[in-house]
């Protein structure tokens, strides 16, 4: 019985393999021998999977494999960012190219650091309406930042904000809009924007470095004594050499006002 059952198994895997097409058999193979650690093996098949059955389902994901071989294994980014263009450009309506889209942006971005020609790849994501659009907004909101474009990045931020008012990425972006108001001379504004954050989202990782903005703001503004106050309170859920040196300066700083009256 039991030699009956391993004879049946054995036909039906037979059967199996006879069932797949040849793209689909070279693309099973490739897949086997990639997570062997054979990447060159596994390259040459998804290759060739690509030239001889470019009409297949598979050919789609062979370039996008290949890409992140490039990618991640070679780490030579300028041939992974070729192999994810060649699979939008040839392949525009797979549900893949959200994929090759969002590996072609971090790398332009990140690796390439080519903050204008990134905001064109997030911006063609966008253009996709599916994906993680807040996301792609704040990476926009990002390069423009870097490349020191301050007003363009808070629009794009309050973009984000306008339209995904429930995103997880609204602290940080208020946190972010508020240091770049300042950057443009809006202190009332940053001033807004950081207490704004620390009212709507007072669990947030950011609520201690805002309270520690604003009562940087006060002491600029020579509002000693409620910047102390501000400091104070931050004794002991901000573990900062910073925070100590502010209160100390400003101690000495209020008791000489003190004496001087």
């Amino acid at each position: 019985m039991l030699v009956a059952l391993a004879l049946a198994a054995s036909l039906f895997s037979v059967y199996q393999q006879k069932q797949l097409t040849a793209s689909q058999q070279l693309f099973a193979q490739g897949v086997k021998l990639e997570s062997l650690g054979e990447i060159t093996a596994a390259e040459k098949i998804y290759h060739e999977i690509y030239q001889h059955y470019p009409q297949g389902q598979e050919a789609a994901e062979a370039l996008l494999r290949v890409g992140k071989l490039w990618q991640y294994d070679h780490q030579d980014e300028q041939m992974a960012l070729l192999s994810y263009l060649k699979l939008e450009h040839n392949y525009p309506e797979s549900l893949l190219v959200l994929t090759a889209r969002e590996e072609a942006a971090q790398i332009v971005k990140y690796t390439l650091r080519d903050y204008s020609r990134a905001i064109e790849y997030y911006q063609h994501l966008l253009d996709l309406n599916t994906g993680t659009p807040d996301q792609y907004y704040y990476e926009i909101a990002d390069c423009y930042f870097r490349l020191e474009n301050y007003s363009q990045a808070r629009i794009e931020f309050e973009t984000l904000l306008e339209i995904y008012p429930e995103s997880f990425l609204v602290p940080d972006v208020l946190y972010r809009k508020g240091g770049l108001l300042l950057l443009e001379g809006l202190v009332a504004d940053a001033r807004s924007a950081w207490q704004g954050l620390i009212e709507q989202y007072p669990d947030s990782k950011y609520r201690i470095q805002a309270e520690f903005d604003l009562a940087k703001l006060l002491e600029e503004e020579e509002h000693l004594t409620e910047a102390l106050q501000y400091y104070r309170k931050l004794e002991g859920r901000l573990q900062s050499s910073l925070l100590e040196e502010k209160i100390k300066h400003l101690e000495q700083r209020i008791a000489k006002k003190l004496e001087a009256i």
